[in-house]
C-alpha cells in the first residue's frame, strides 16, 4: 500500500487549492455541517464516523484496496466538512456522503484523479460523473495510484470466478443489442452463458437516454462497462445508472 501512502500524503497537502467544478457544493453553507480529519476518512472511506456522532461513507466512489490507516506523518490534522447526500440511512446505519474543503469544493475530483478511487455511479449528478470518469480516465492514462497495479479487463473471457462479487471495469465490444419487455441486454458473446451480458432494466431506459446513450446503435461499438460482476448462469454486470457505461469509440 505504499502508493497509496505517497498519493494520501501529496492529496493531504493539496487540500484547499481545488479549482471549481461540476461537482462542487458552492451553494451549501459550512454552517451546520459536521466536520472529520480527512485521513481518518480516507482511512475507512466505507464507514466512518464525523464531529455529529453519525457514521458515513464516501459515495459514488469506491477504493479496491481497503487502505491502511495512515501513520502518525500524514496526520495533517486537516478538517473537512461532511455532507450527506440523502437523508435516509442504508441498513448499516450509514449516510453516502462527500468530503467539502474549507472554500466548499467537493473533494471527490482530487480522490480520483489522484488515482486513490475508482468512480461508482450512485447519487451524483450526471454532470458531475461524467466529469468525474473523465479525470480517472486521465489518471489510468499516467499511470497514478492504483492505476499503477491495477489494469482495467480488457478480454471478459480472462474474468476468473474469485473476481464475481467484485467491482470492476471491462472493456469489450458489444456483438448484439437485445430486449424484452423488462430488460436489455448488451451482449458481448453469442452465448449468454459463457459470454459477459450487460442488464438494463426497463425502468432504467430513460436515465441512459438522458445521459446520451442511445442503445440501438451499439452494436459492434467498443464500450466499458463498471460495476458489480455476478454469475447468473453467466458472468453478467447490471447497469444501474447510466454512468456505469461509457462509449469508447
Amino acid at each position: 500500500m505504499r502508493w497509496f501512502l505517497a498519493v494520501l500524503c501529496g492529496f493531504l497537502i493539496g487540500i484547499g487549492s481545488s479549482a471549481a467544478g461540476p461537482c462542487d457544493e458552492a451553494e451549501v453553507s459550512a454552517q451546520g455541517l459536521p466536520t472529520v480529519l480527512v485521513d481518518d476518512a480516507l482511512a475507512s472511506p466505507l464507514k466512518f464516523a464525523a464531529s455529529d456522532g453519525a457514521f458515513y461513507y464516501l459515495s459514488d466512489l469506491t477504493f479496491p484496496e481497503a487502505p491502511h490507516a495512515p501513520g502518525q506523518e500524514l496526520s495533517g490534522g486537516r478538517q473537512v466538512f461532511v455532507k450527506a447526500l440523502v437523508a435516509q440511512k442504508d441498513r448499516w446505519g450509514r449516510l453516502p456522503a462527500i468530503l467539502l474543503d474549507r472554500e466548499m469544493s467537493d473533494l471527490s475530483g482530487k480522490l480520483v484523479e489522484g488515482g486513490l478511487a475508482i468512480v461508482k455511479p450512485q447519487l451524483r449528478a450526471f454532470n458531475c460523473l461524467k466529469f468525474l470518469i473523465n479525470l480517472e480516465s486521465e489518471a489510468r492514462r499516467k499511470n497514478v495510484g492504483l492505476w499503477v497495479v491495477k489494469n482495467v479487463i480488457n478480454d471478459y473471457k480472462s474474468i476468473s470466478y474469485e473476481q464475481i462479487g467484485l467491482y470492476g471495469l471491462v472493456e469489450a465490444s458489444v456483438i448484439s443489442v437485445g430486449q424484452t419487455r423488462s430488460k436489455t441486454y448488451l451482449n458481448f458473446g453469442e452465448r449468454w452463458t459463457e459470454d459477459l451480458t450487460g442488464i438494463i432494466q426497463r425502468g432504467k431506459l430513460a436515465d441512459f437516454s438522458e445521459f446520451g446513450h442511445d442503445l440501438s446503435v451499439m452494436k459492434g461499438k467498443r464500450v466499458r462497462l463498471r460495476g458489480v460482476l455476478q454469475l447468473n448462469q453467466g458472468p453478467q454486470i447490471e447497469l444501474k445508472h447510466p454512468a456505469q457505461l461509457e462509449l469508447l469509440d
